[in-house]
């Protein structure tokens, strides 16, 4: 009898600390009632008697931890929302990196309206505090937690907590752009902001500095500017957009978002160190490791290498496919590509390894079935073909299976590969033996001279630097950080094809002008200043140039 006390006790103690950890990661106020878990909901405690008090501004800081009681579908969704949100931030700040915020923040809204992401459309393109709806108040929570959540989430992951780190600080800087004056100040207001304003007689008297420092800016006397330490504005100061005297900042209030991003980035990094100690008490809940292990897979910090510009993507198509390889191809990948138009054939390393880089370039899923089902059956029967392949190459494209969106492989894992006899994916200045890695270098034109560079920093293992050596010799140009992913070296050569295209069309149009006005060469020393941009290079203004 007495054993079967103490199991009963031990057991009331289990249960109790399962119920603190949960407690005290969303945290706090003394619960009065408890939930049975068997609805899969989590106890936490009871909502206040008014919200309002915890979250009356649409934009946060997210130093408090939240608190009520949440169902754990819900809060694996809104978890998931916000990953969707941030990683359109991403890939909108790397498509348009020559707009201002206010654009790119456009986009964004744009972008979640069309996935029906209404709910974070509207609190990022909200003014701040106009509005105080019951809906206003839920917004703001689903907020606060999916970011709580998301920052235990990558807690013990370096990369991921980097990328969580950055896409947080654009997300909050593209929303402070929406604040109207109200909002700002309201915001300054709450987390106890006292900036001094300067007064009208000390802008007349730093005018014309603030009028050099501040070009963007029209209307400098309607302007407010306020007095901040020059270390809260770095970035400001170091692309010298601020007037800076005697360690003070004269910052414009349309340009206090990175006075305010600089604090939220201080405060995202003192609580990422927090979030540890809070996942690993949650270690042992299997509630919430299922959704943080979920929620992890779908974090990808690879996405930048799929954003191309507009002129890499009018490159590529299936039938520059062989031109390319030859041109812009990484080696890993040029060995890929001339073996599968040898041998009809790849090896599942292989297959996998070049698919996500076709599919990383741009290639659409239509193009890359044409191309291995042209090539397959010329080994095997279509029905063979479609039996054995199709499932895979839809895969890759994420319309199969989980239906991730998986992401090219980078240099650290094609290095990893393990490579047998047949196969010819993986890293060939690590796999590929020295004949046939020599007999490859041969095969793309290289000299003596040329393949003795490259082979000898692959004997010494310096894989990365052979790659370097390689896209020097064939681009003739010096490139002084190595490349870490083949998508990225594609990129970078066919950046570098089109301004030498673009060069040599100025170049010719430059001596067809001179030789027609030749008295600018032998009459008299005259500065020539040209004023192109690249529409003016197409072939209907040539004439007219």
């Amino acid at each position: 009898m007495t054993s079967e006390i103490q199991k009963f006790l031990l057991l009331i103690i289990t249960e109790f600390n399962r119920l603190f950890y949960i407690i005290s990661f969303i945290k706090v106020y003394r619960p009065k009632k408890m939930t049975s878990t068997t609805k899969r909901q989590i106890s936490i405690q009871q909502l206040p008697s008014n919200f309002r008090d915890m979250y009356p501004h649409d934009l946060q800081f997210y130093q408090n931890t939240p608190f009520g009681e949440i169902m754990l579908d819900e809060l694996q969704e809104i978890s998931e929302t916000r990953l969707k949100v941030l990683t359109l931030v991403e890939r909108i700040h790397l498509l348009k990196l020559s707009m201002p915020v206010s654009k790119r923040k456009a986009a964004l809204v744009r972008e979640l309206r069309k996935l029906g992401l209404n709910e974070s459309a509207r609190l990022i393109n909200n003014p701040g505090c106009k509005s105080h709806t019951d809906m206003d108040i839920y917004v703001r929570r689903r907020d606060h937690i999916s970011h709580v959540i998301l920052r235990s989430v990558v807690a013990f992951d370096v990369h991921k907590k980097c990328w969580f780190f950055k896409q947080e600080a654009r997300l909050f800087k593209w929303r402070f752009s929406s604040l109207d004056n109200e909002g700002y100040r309201h915001f300054m207001q709450i987390y106890n902001f006292d900036f001094e304003p300067i007064s009208q007689n000390e802008k007349d008297k730093i005018k014309e500095y603030l009028q050099v420092s501040s070009l963007h800016i029209s209307d400098i006397d309607s302007m407010q500017f306020y007095k901040v330490p020059f270390s809260h504005v770095p970035s400001l100061v170091k692309k010298r957009k601020v007037f800076v005297k005697q360690g003070i900042a004269f910052i414009p209030e349309k340009d206090m978002g990175f006075v305010f991003t600089s604090y939220f980035r201080k405060i995202l990094l003192s609580a990422l160190e927090g979030a540890r100690e809070t996942r690993a008490k949650l270690y042992n809940d299997e509630r919430f490791t299922r959704i943080f292990a979920n929620l992890e897979n779908i974090i990808h910090t690879e996405n930048t290498v799929l954003v191309q510009d507009e002129d890499i993507q009018q490159y590529v198509s299936l039938e520059r496919l062989d031109e390319l390889s030859g041109t812009s191809y990484p080696f890993c990948m040029r060995v890929l590509h001339k073996a599968l138009r040898k041998n009809h054939h790849l090896t599942h390393g292989g297959r996998v390894q070049y698919g996500l880089f076709l599919k990383g370039i741009g290639i659409s899923l239509s193009d890359a079935m044409t191309l291995w089902k042209s090539e397959f059956t010329k080994v095997m029967n279509e029905a063979a073909f479609e039996k054995e392949h199709i499932y895979q190459i839809r895969f890759i494209f994420g319309e199969e299976g989980s239906r991730r969106d998986y992401q090219p492989y980078p240099c650290s894992k094609i290095m990893e590969s393990i490579v047998a006899p047949r196969d010819y994916h993986g890293c060939p200045f690590k796999h590929m033996l020295r004949d046939v890695l020599e007999d490859e270098l041969v095969d793309c034109g290289f000299n003596k001279l040329e393949r003795s560079a490259i082979t000898t920093l692959s004997r010494d293992d310096q894989y990365q630097a052979a790659c370097n050596k390689y896209y020097e010799i064939k681009h003739g140009c010096f490139n002084d950080s190595p490349f870490k992913h083949p998508n990225v070296y594609f990129n970078e050569s066919v950046k570098h094809h089109i301004s030498y295209y673009n060069h040599g069309k100025i170049q010719f149009l430059v001596r067809s002008y001179v030789s027609n006005n030749s008295r600018f060469c032998t009459k008299r020393k005259t500065k020539l200043t040209l004023r192109l941009s690249i529409k003016d290079l197409t072939s209907e203004n040539e004439d007219t140039w």
